[in-house]
């Protein structure tokens, strides 16, 4: 079993939230290039479910002084709590990795073994907006299983399964996963996935994805499309709760602007959602 010593270097926490109880526990993996867009998930969360108690934990790696203070005002601005937790990359820095997948996405598997004094754990990627009220995610029943998470496209389905040998499986995206930490921990499932990528690395072209569908098939609590959607063709708008920005252009990037996608999803434009210069990108 790994240690928490192993991963952690140090911990900063800001605290604002006055009500200590029945606290929602949402994780996130990033490193600099995805702290604008980490705030933005954070605020939109805040925005849309104002009387929840949330505590946010943030793995990342040499976060600047400036992104942490921005962190701390958010955590101020919305009474929230947000921890940091700076990490050791050793027992990583031999995983492979992509131009769109540097190590921070690994950093999800570390969480689980962190915060393992909690029942459950829900991980967001970054480029995830919450849209509105998200009270039937957070009440979702796990039914005895690992995780909960939502099936990828159609055709993703089809290649992954064939690439990875999986039969009778439904291949799910990693960007948002309810987590059963004492499962998760009990399968031993950080230790099998590293040892997975580590001992067949061509073979897991999404990296950490593929390895989770590999490790978990048969634990997988499958969710609707609402609570992690890529395509926003395939469900009714107003539907959407969790908005995944899994392709490219991604809302901070300058080209977005003049993506189809500009003129059609749910959500504000201009000023307060994408503007460089605010930190809290949504309220």
């Amino acid at each position: 079993m790994y240690q928490i010593k192993n991963f952690i270097q140090n911990i900063v926490s800001y605290n604002y939230c006055s009500n200590p109880s029945n606290y929602i526990n949402i994780g996130y993996g990033i490193d600099n290039n995805y702290a604008r867009c980490c705030a933005s998930s954070i605020a939109s969360f805040c925005l849309n479910n104002p009387t929840k108690n949330f505590n946010f934990h943030i793995m990342a790696k040499d976060l600047s002084t400036t992104n942490k203070k921005q962190f701390e005002q958010l955590a101020q601005l919305y009474s929230i709590n947000i921890n940091i937790y700076k990490i050791n990359i050793d027992t990583l820095a031999n995983l492979p990795t992509q131009i769109h997948l540097p190590i921070a996405t690994y950093f999800r598997f570390i969480l689980p073994l962190v915060l393992d004094n909690i029942d459950k754990l829900f991980y967001i990627d970054a480029d995830i907006i919450c849209l509105k009220n998200a009270d039937e995610l957070f009440n979702t029943n796990l039914n005895d299983n690992i995780i909960g998470a939502v099936p990828d496209l159609p055709w993703m389905n089809t290649k992954r399964n064939k690439a990875l040998n999986l039969r009778n499986h439904i291949y799910f995206n990693a960007g948002m996963l309810i987590i059963n930490i004492a499962k998760w921990n009990n399968f031993n499932t950080f230790a099998k996935i590293l040892q997975a990528i580590q001992n067949e690395p061509q073979k897991f072209r999404y990296l950490d994805q593929d390895a989770l569908n590999l490790i978990l098939t048969n634990h997988i609590q499958y969710l609707d499309t609402k609570f992690n959607c890529i395509d926003i063709n395939s469900i009714e708008q107003k539907n959407i709760i969790l908005l995944h920005f899994a392709a490219h252009p991604k809302p901070w990037n300058i080209a977005f602007s003049i993506s189809k996608l500009f003129d059609i999803l749910p959500m504000p434009k201009g000023r307060g959602f994408l503007d460089t210069n605010d930190i809290c990108l949504l309220k």
